[in-house]
């Protein structure tokens, strides 16, 4: 990342406020290879090895420093912090590689570094929402009637799960089967043109009709959210009558270019 000159976040380009990303550091670059990780375990008295529980990814944390040009001209510092200083998770590109989206936010101390004649750079703290950077969202339309088979390819570096919009047709029960794993994704005893949202990562689902009917749909729901593995191609087997939108997100480790198979 820090090859680039210019960056955009929250929608808007650092070029707009006339900042150019620099390294404050001297020397070569350094940056995060793989996310920080911890190993959890439990140790046993008597034993001389712990017991493994698995590991835990950390968020992506990182520095970003960047050069003011013309401050004294434009004269918008104010401009430049009201521009950075969210209450959430933004996207956040670097021009490097702009199909690579790190959601950041601003995190601890920051640094106004200039000798007095209002020249100076700005170094500040990133941390993002996850050990990953993602892909834009990718979708996919699929018109259901009775049973389709669509293919899709997972080019991330971690298992994702996607996010679903189905519009049903017609009283009755829908389903998706990852042919690859044999997960199946179930709901039944929807509507006639009820809408319903599904994010599989977050575990929720929102119908249509929840504030109109106070209908909820977690008792219709099977419990299976499509787990869809790293570098994979599945056929999904969709059966039932809707029309359904299918997100996606690829999750990469690094900026590295794809890995073909």
């Amino acid at each position: 990342m820090y090859q680039s000159l210019n960056f955009t976040y929250n929608g808007e380009s650092s070029e707009e406020y006339g900042v150019v990303m620099i390294n404050d550091g001297g020397g070569l670059y350094k940056e995060t290879f793989l996310p920080n990780r911890s190993i959890r375990e439990n140790k046993i008295n008597g034993k001389d090895r712990p017991y493994f529980m698995g590991v835990e990814n950390n968020p992506l944390s990182f520095s970003l420093s960047f050069f003011i040009k013309e401050w004294k001209d434009r004269n918008n510092l104010r401009a430049i912090s009201r521009w950075l200083f969210t209450d959430y998770y933004k996207p956040l590109i670097f021009e490097s590689n702009l199909d690579r989206v790190f959601y950041a936010i601003i995190e601890g101390n920051s640094e106004l570094i200039h000798n007095g004649c209002q020249e100076g750079h700005i170094t500040l703290n990133i941390r993002c929402n996850s050990p990953y950077s993602y892909s834009p969202p990718i979708s996919h339309y699929v018109s259901v009637r009775g049973k389709a088979e669509p293919y899709f390819y997972n080019e991330g570096d971690a298992i994702i799960r996607p996010q679903l919009k189905f519009t049903k047709i017609g009283d009755g029960d829908i389903s998706i089967k990852n042919e690859e794993n044999n997960q199946e994704f179930k709901l039944t005893g929807l509507y006639d043109k009820e809408v319903v949202l599904v994010n599989c990562e977050n575990e929720e689902i929102i119908s249509s009709f929840q504030k109109s009917l106070n209908r909820y749909l977690h008792n219709n729901h099977n419990d299976v959210w499509l787990d869809f593995d790293r570098n994979s191609s599945s056929t999904f087997t969709f059966t039932g009558n809707f029309d359904c939108e299918f997100y996606l997100e690829y999750k990469y480790l690094n900026e590295d270019r794809p890995i073909y198979y």
